[in-house]
């Protein structure tokens, strides 16, 4: 189980989570307002490690959840559609 997130890169397409030696992959899209980007939704259908092995429902919610504690101090700026 992965207990921690330390880093978040993104692309206009995806989103990898750095988890010490664990990378999470998961493809979504930039939402806008206004015509201002205001965040990104991730596809928690498409959340998978670096070996294509894909993660299973309590393994995203426990993902979001990393997600939630990682943005504690820092700018939220997904969308979980979980």
């Amino acid at each position: 189980m992965i207990e921690a997130i330390t880093k978040i890169h993104t692309t206009s397409s995806s989103v990898t989570f750095e988890c010490g030696d664990i990378a999470v992959i998961g493809n979504g899209e930039f939402r806008a307002s206004s015509g201002k980007v205001d965040g990104f939704i991730l596809y928690a259908d498409t959340l998978r490690y670096e070996n294509g092995i894909k993660l299973s429902r309590d393994e995203q919610r426990n993902l979001k959840c990393l997600y939630q504690h990682f943005v504690w101090n820092r700018e939220d700026f997904i969308d979980w559609d979980i």
